[in-house]
């Protein structure tokens, strides 16, 4: 029906009023894939469906020969998978936008997944180029052929003097290679899409890394970046992946700096902050990106259950403690007398030490890690993994783990290649006991270790994302847990980084959950973070009466 104005206003065949959509289901009939809606008046519309693509028929995993009796998404016969109904909208969000958009869904909800959905129904596409992290490609080996079958493994470009083999439909490299690699050799594979996996990873426009990423996907038609946390600490970490996506809607990265990006006062100038006006920059990067979080697509997988474990550390360690901090303190009240505490130079200093009062606490706490440990194992038949930052952290916590001689200890560190990482997770995943002690920052993406359901953060991190992002490696799609229990062993000195950043970074984490889900945008970043600290701690002394600061 058309107004007086010329506008047009769908109306129901049936009885004229407006047709206002109730629910909407698909099925197939003849061949085809039919959309049935449920309009308000109680009428029913039946045609053809927007995409024609069967992404629910596709099974992966389990016994191909086996007649499949499904329990939701699983056989319970093979053990054979099948598309949860979100990744079949992710996949036809993709189909929609030609394959140039985003996938920005919370972890554990199989990002990886839902362009290989897609893209197994346009071979039209390939060859494909996976670019991501380097710890990650054997990952996406596997995922691959998983997904699509054998005929579509990858070559694995892991050297910048590596040669490619031509014919391929998959090849997989890193971001870091890129700057080392030649890549004349990729254009002329005549690459047809990319994923850009943890795109995160190119945030800064003027990067080299960025840069080589661009030279590459310059002429590629179809672009797939996924990330579960596309910005960290600004939001104009959001730019660079926008721009590649439409380069005409974004433009400009200052002007998407004015329109986008909150800033806020810091005391001595404005600094950037996150992204401001939610619901109008959701509504005006819908056709690029998409996100959904767990307790929206899949209230099934279990909760965080964050736990803080109190422990009072040694006299000896909290006076060593107690000096590097008032080393800090007079540090920090010196530069604040020059005004010379937002210095690049002096800011380095600040975290030199901060590092070093971090590092004491991370050592004094291991005997009551250990301790958990030892009542865990007592009292549980399940598996630990314990997170740590600093090397020699975790090497004494893998060692005393090991002195007990109860269950598998393991290590998954920074100095792990790609394979070596890989090969340390699926052995957790295979064993019904064992320990992992890992570095937060080493195993904080793209490694799943479903089959658990406990760790212990031994020392905070500055960035609560990078916190939620080992916590989120349990909570993945075939997590059988009913809920994950981190235990954060917090250090109760007065004055410890603990007690601070704890605060600290709570309050950051609501944030962000509040930005990048429904509410408030953040305006945080990991420097402003490090100065609430800093001062948080001057604060704390000049509180203490029995401190003297000169």
């Amino acid at each position: 029906m058309t107004t007086a104005t010329g506008r047009f206003i769908d109306t129901c065949a049936v009885c004229n009023k407006i047709a206002k959509e109730k629910t909407v289901s698909e099925f197939k009939s003849q061949g085809f894939i039919k959309k049935m809606v449920t309009l308000e008046c109680g009428h029913i519309r039946i045609t053809n469906a927007d995409s024609q693509s069967d992404f629910g028929s596709i099974v992966f995993d389990g016994d191909p020969t086996c007649k499949h009796q499904w329990n939701g998404t699983i056989c319970h016969k093979c053990d054979a998978k099948r598309p949860y109904p979100f990744q079949i909208i992710g996949a036809k969000f993709l189909e929609k936008q030609n394959g140039r958009a985003a996938i920005f869904d919370e972890m554990g909800l199989g990002k990886t997944l839902q362009p290989l959905f897609y893209l197994k129904f346009h071979p039209e596409l390939f060859p494909l180029l996976v670019i991501g992290k380097k710890s990650l490609l054997y990952q996406w080996m596997k995922e691959l052929v998983r997904v699509l079958g054998p005929a579509y493994f990858p070559q694995i470009i892991s050297s910048g003097k590596a040669g490619v083999m031509p014919g391929l439909k998959c090849y997989v490299t890193s971001y870091d290679l890129l700057r080392r690699f030649d890549t004349a050799k990729i254009h002329a594979l005549g690459i047809k899409t990319v994923i850009l996996d943890e795109c995160q990873q190119i945030k800064n426009p003027d990067a080299t890394r960025t840069q080589e990423v661009r030279k590459v996907c310059r002429e590629i038609p179809h672009l797939i970046p996924l990330s579960g946390t596309p910005w960290k600490n600004r939001g104009s970490e959001f730019f660079t992946v926008l721009n590649m996506l439409d380069p005409q809607k974004f433009w400009s990265y200052q002007s998407f700096v004015n329109k986008w990006v909150d800033s806020y006062w810091d005391g001595a100038k404005y600094k950037e902050g996150g992204i401001r006006n939610i619901p109008a920059f959701k509504e005006y990067i819908k056709d690029l990106a998409i996100r959904r979080e767990r307790v929206e697509v899949m209230p099934e997988l279990p909760r965080i259950n964050r736990m803080r474990l109190h422990t009072k550390i040694e006299d000896h360690a909290s006076d060593a403690y107690e000096q590097e901090a008032l080393e800090f303190v007079k540090m920090f009240n010196r530069q604040v007398l020059e005004g010379t505490e937002s210095d690049g130079s002096n800011q380095m200093k600040q975290v030199a030490q901060l590092q070093k009062m971090r590092h004491i606490l991370g050592v004094a706490k291991i005997p009551q890690t250990m301790e958990f440990v030892e009542e865990f194992l007592e009292e549980t038949d399940r598996k630990l993994v314990i997170f740590v930052h600093h090397q020699d952290v975790g090497q004494i916590l893998y060692q005393q783990c090991k002195d007990l001689k109860q269950v598998e200890v393991m290590q998954l560190t920074a100095s792990l290649n790609a394979s070596e990482r890989f090969d340390t997770a699926e052995k957790f995943n295979s064993l019904k006991r064992c320990i992992l002690i890992a570095s937060t920052l080493a195993a904080g993406e793209g490694l799943n270790l479903q089959t658990g359901c406990d760790c212990v953060l031994h020392e905070r991190q500055w960035n609560p994302m990078n916190e939620e992002q080992a916590e989120g490696r349990f909570s993945r799609i075939g997590s059988i847990a009913n809920s994950i229990n981190a235990t954060y062993i917090h250090a109760d000195q007065r004055g410890s980084v603990d007690i601070h950043l704890d605060k600290i970074v709570e309050q950051k984490r609501h944030q962000f959950h509040a930005a990048m889900n429904n509410s408030e945008a953040p305006v945080w970043h990991e420097q402003s973070l490090m100065k609430e600290l800093a001062q948080s701690i001057v604060n704390d002394f000049k509180s203490g009466n029995n401190r003297k600061v000169s």
